[in-house]
């Protein structure tokens, strides 16, 4: 990486410095909607029917305050930057570490690699768009039911393996700016997935009998939020995108840019899926659009999101590995070898538990809060108080006096819907926790196993 010297010149803010080679804010952009679009937007349509109509005042809302916190955490990188000047120039390979560490010291780190390391490694419903066992088995079942579709059976837990193995080159790449092909191709993949998602309803609702939307209780309502937090979730891979940047201080006209893009995405799936169907819509939409070309393309496009996006969203956890066991930041065969055996392990673990969705989503749960919502506000308080804070002045006073009121009252409001998005989600996945039939056989001891199960048991893709 080569920086321009304006990071050391007193006349120019530190701030300023250009990555040269490092991401545009449109790339940037465009990473940050293909990691967070995807396989989550098929259960939109659900979370409406569950909410009715009040659930685009929350689509409006959660995508306001998850594009607020985001901006808050880039926030936290630049004045970071401002301080030291190592992380202008040589950035760093754990950037949301190093700002929950500087913000809330040794808890917060802690509480990031808890939420970060293991739940995103290991857990992340299809819903929050992080790659893990459950991507892995998103991508397997998908492929089954293409190649099904042709006669040409192979069982979930032998795609499980081809898709782990196509997987390992790709995510020996380095760091975003290094992948940015790869972040338009999941981006391209979701918008002509959301157009014909949008056009097979449109047709099938000309064939079909009206359906009738479903009653609204608290716990329908409840379940709706969970989705769409985890919808709206994602923001842990921002500071990884924002170290990438020729400008990270315009960090936040691409968190602005992404999530325009992406209600131009959300809106249409959700509101004619919930029309089309209403109470018949499933967790995945998918499954109510009818059998043929149109359908068979989608689910090839979202298969070809999860490929393109797997690399993506897994990128902070090699980098975070990677730092802890200091392999060198360029190519190499320690990077090779440990990003490897990430990926070995995920597809070991798939193959073990290849129905642990219920569990998974039990953990995931508030991780979306508390990383898209919670630990942002905090850190961004915490450390523009000890950016600005005079001697002997009180933390609150601090507060009061850097900050304006409406700043104030959107942080309040962030955190406070961040601790609802974590109860209300936690409560949501917790009917499937205590269900027996959300847990099966591993892969090797029975193939089949891992092979789409019934609807009238729980599924992998919904609650």
């Amino acid at each position: 990486m080569s920086f321009d010297n304006s990071c050391q010149d007193p006349i120019i803010p530190p701030s300023k410095n250009i990555l040269h080679g490092g991401l545009t804010v449109f790339t940037a952009a465009i990473f940050i909607t293909g990691e967070m679009a995807g396989t989550g937007l098929l259960a939109l349509p659900k979370a409406m029917n569950q909410a009715g109509w009040y659930g685009l005042i929350s689509t409006f809302v959660l995508c306001f305050l998850s594009g607020y916190c985001g901006i808050k955490l880039g926030d936290c990188w630049t004045m970071l930057r401002e301080r030291n000047p190592v992380f202008c120039e040589e950035g760093s390979r754990s950037p949301f570490q190093v700002i929950a560490t500087e913000g809330a010291g040794r808890i917060g780190k802690y509480v990031l690699i808890f939420f970060l390391l293991l739940p995103v490694a290991l857990t992340k419903t299809y819903l929050n768009k992080q790659a893990g066992v459950v991507f892995l088995l998103l991508a397997a079942q998908n492929l089954q039911s293409l190649f099904d579709a042709i006669h040409a059976h192979l069982p979930v837990c032998v795609w499980i393996i081809i898709v782990a193995a196509a997987l390992l080159g790709p995510c020996w790449l380095g760091t975003p700016k290094d992948s940015w092909p790869i972040a338009i191709g999941a981006m391209v993949c979701t918008a002509i997935a959301c157009v014909f998602i949008t056009i097979s309803a449109l047709i099938h609702y000309g064939h079909k009998d009206k359906s009738e939307p479903g009653p609204i209780t608290f716990k329908s309502f409840s379940f709706s939020m969970g989705t769409m937090f985890f919808a709206w979730g994602g923001s842990a891979m921002f500071p990884t995108i924002q170290v990438d940047m020729r400008q990270p201080h315009r960090f936040h006209q691409a968190v602005i840019i992404s999530y325009i893009i992406l209600l131009v995405f959300y809106l249409p799936v959700s509101i004619i899926g919930y029309v089309v169907y209403g109470a018949e819509v499933k967790d995945n939409v998918l499954t109510n659009l009818p059998e043929n070309f149109l359908r068979y393309f989608v689910e090839i496009l979202i298969t070809g999101h999860l490929a393109t996006a797997f690399t993506i969203v897994l990128n902070p956890i090699f980098q975070g590995f990677e730092e802890l066991t200091r392999v060198p930041k360029h190519f190499c065969w320690q990077r090779a070898a440990l990003r490897s055996g990430v990926v070995i392990f995920l597809a070991f673990m798939a193959e073990t538990i290849p129905h642990f969705g219920a569990i998974l989503s039990f953990i995931g749960s508030s991780t979306v809060s508390i990383l898209g919502f919670i630990l942002p506000v905090v850190c961004y308080i915490m450390i523009k108080v000890q950016s600005t804070q005079l001697v002997d002045e009180r933390f609150f006073d601090t507060v009061l006096r850097v900050l304006p009121k409406w700043d104030i009252a959107l942080l309040i409001l962030s955190l406070a819907v961040g601790l609802f998005g974590a109860l209300a989600s936690s409560y949501s996945s917790f009917s499937d926790l205590v269900n027996p039939q959300s847990y099966v056989k591993p892969c090797w001891l029975d193939p089949s196993s891992a092979d789409p199960i019934p609807e009238n048991k729980t599924l992998l893709w919904g609650y």
